[in-house]
């Protein structure tokens, strides 16, 4: 959807709120190395510039990437420019997850900063990010739920929403909003306020991924896919995805524990 024009460039929703989602982690960041010593830095500014500029660059690039080889490549190897069409196709979030964690990497080496601390320091307010990006999914129309049935729609709760179709279905982007955000945050704070973090780094990292990694496995279960997003034993590709991602989080507690110290 465009929100306004300023000929010749259109202006969607989508960008905007990336671009707030962007400006609110930057001051938040700030916030943090500004007001405690989660991270030990020389310069701050240096620090700030570089790591809005990585998470941009690879969250963007990470996540575009990611739905053209995870959801749709046999259309982009028969129109690859079309890889640059932003404003007309999705993105998807292993794709964001891979850049983030390649931004990450570079900007710890760059900074001779433990990436354990960085790690950290970018999920903490993932939470928020992705909230607004399922309030931007309801109202946009995208990513719903399975068709509700006469039975349900009768009944407030189960938040089923018309998509300029004559049918009904569950309002899952609403769920996601709360399980992905408010719970998550919940789960956060707790963890800050009991200065769990500051003696367990990369604890947040590892709670995020299999937190995450657990829920969005279960919610696919209520959201509608067309069928070629189904695979093998009737699950579909963002659970394999998500799969792949748990398998990363045994990984990295297995690493973890095997060190047996503070990261």
């Amino acid at each position: 959807m465009i929100a306004f024009s300023i000929w010749p460039i259109a202006i969607h929703y989508y960008g905007i709120f990336y671009a707030v989602s962007f400006i609110l982690w930057y001051f938040f960041i700030k916030y943090i190395i500004d007001k405690t010593d989660f991270v030990n830095i020389q310069n701050k500014k240096s620090f700030l510039d570089d790591i809005l500029v990585y998470i941009i660059l690879w969250v963007l690039l990470g996540g575009r990437l990611g739905y053209v080889f995870f959801y749709n490549l046999p259309y982009f190897i028969h129109q690859p420019w079309k890889v640059f069409y932003v404003w007309n196709w999705w993105m998807a979030f292993a794709g964001a997850f891979i850049g983030v964690g390649i931004a990450m990497f570079l900007f710890a080496r760059k900074h001779k900063l433990s990436l354990y601390s960085v790690s950290d320091l970018i999920v903490w307010f993932l939470p928020f990010g992705l909230w607004l990006g399922r309030i931007w999914n309801y109202l946009n129309g995208e990513l719903y739920g399975k068709k509700c049935s006469t039975y349900t729609t009768n009944h407030f709760w189960f938040m089923c929403q018309n998509f300029w179709t004559n049918h009904l279905y569950f309002a899952n982007q609403l769920l996601e909003s709360f399980l992905e955000w408010w719970l998550l945050l919940a789960i956060f704070q707790y963890l800050i306020w009991k200065k769990w973090i500051l003696l367990n780094r990369w604890l947040l990292t590892i709670i995020f991924i299999l937190y995450y990694s657990v829920i969005r496995f279960l919610l696919e279960f209520i959201r509608w896919h067309p069928k070629d997003y189904i695979l093998y034993l009737g699950l579909s590709r963002s659970q394999y995805l998500m799969i792949l991602i748990f398998i990363l989080w045994v990984i990295l507690l297995y690493l973890k524990i095997k060190r047996n110290k503070v990261l």
